[in-house]
């Protein structure tokens, strides 16, 4: 697949370093991207993106490169990446459905713009395909290729897990990987079973924009359509949010990997 030798854990290790440089990197140039609005982000989602596309096309040959993350523009492509910013979205829908069950919480309107929601959506969507491309493209297929799936899986959402520790400690850093890890479990199987990247990154970019700009949820400083109002004290920390979203998410993905399982044997393959 590639000329690229060293061993593929190595490599993960490499890409997760090339995620931190190229995320966090970018402040330092672009002082007004804190802001979830703001045209400096998109700019350097984009810019970013690029760059790790160049790579991964580098190391996995172009043409082939395109062939297997399933980049190519086409109508599947597009109607995959539809389809995985409506899942995306829809996911976090019910995790919020279930949390109101637990948590007496109202949905008051909010402050963005429809510029401002727009300019958000393309900013998750390239900050999606960005960590896509780093994780669940060359280096997710090196570490398939020689562990099988179960095992490159694992791995790429523990380093996925450990992109979003910045910020984080103690009890809170362990539900952080956990919780981002599982989406990471998620994407990787959108991706394997769709056999294009831009299946994982509209359901990265849809729950992202989901959590943070339509509902208002996800804890950033970012305008947002929505905002939750507790009648109540907010629960401390992840607290009942965070497991309500570990058990939507097990609850989706033991979804994805029978459909994904019962489409292997279909074509009599076994899974690796």
């Amino acid at each position: 697949m590639s000329k690229f030798t060293p061993n593929p854990i190595v490599g993960l290790l490499l890409w997760l370093m090339a995620a931190f440089i190229v995320i966090g990197i970018g402040p330092m140039f672009f002082p007004m991207m804190g802001s979830t609005v703001s045209f400096a982000a998109l700019l350097w989602k984009l810019l970013g993106a690029t760059l790790l596309l160049v790579v991964n096309l580098a190391l996995l040959g172009r043409a082939p490169g395109v062939a297997v993350l399933g980049l190519g523009p086409s109508a599947r492509a597009f109607g995959l990446l539809a389809l995985g910013t409506l899942s995306g979205l829809l996911l976090v829908g019910l995790w919020l459905a279930v949390f109101r069950l637990l948590v007496p919480v109202q949905l008051a309107p909010g402050t963005i713009t429809p510029r401002e929601l727009l300019l958000s959506f393309l900013i998750y969507l390239f900050g999606a395909l960005l960590e896509e491309l780093a994780f669940r493209g060359h280096a997710l297929l090196r570490l398939r290729e020689r562990y099988g799936s179960v095992v490159a899986v694992l791995l790429v959402s523990v380093a996925f897990g450990v992109l979003h520790l910045p910020g984080m400690t103690g009890v809170n850093a362990i539900k952080i990987i956990a919780l981002t890890g599982l989406s990471s479990s998620l994407f990787c199987f959108a991706y394997l079973a769709s056999g294009s990247l831009w299946a994982a990154v509209g359901l990265h970019a849809g729950m992202n924009f989901m959590l943070h700009s339509l509902l208002g949820a996800g804890g950033g400083a970012g305008p947002s359509l929505l905002t939750p109002v507790y009648e109540q004290s907010a629960p401390p920390g992840f607290g009942t949010a965070f497991w309500c979203f570990i058990l939507v998410q097990l609850v989706c993905g033991a979804g994805v990997i029978l459909v994904w399982t019962r489409h292997n044997a279909t074509r009599g393959e076994q899974p690796r």
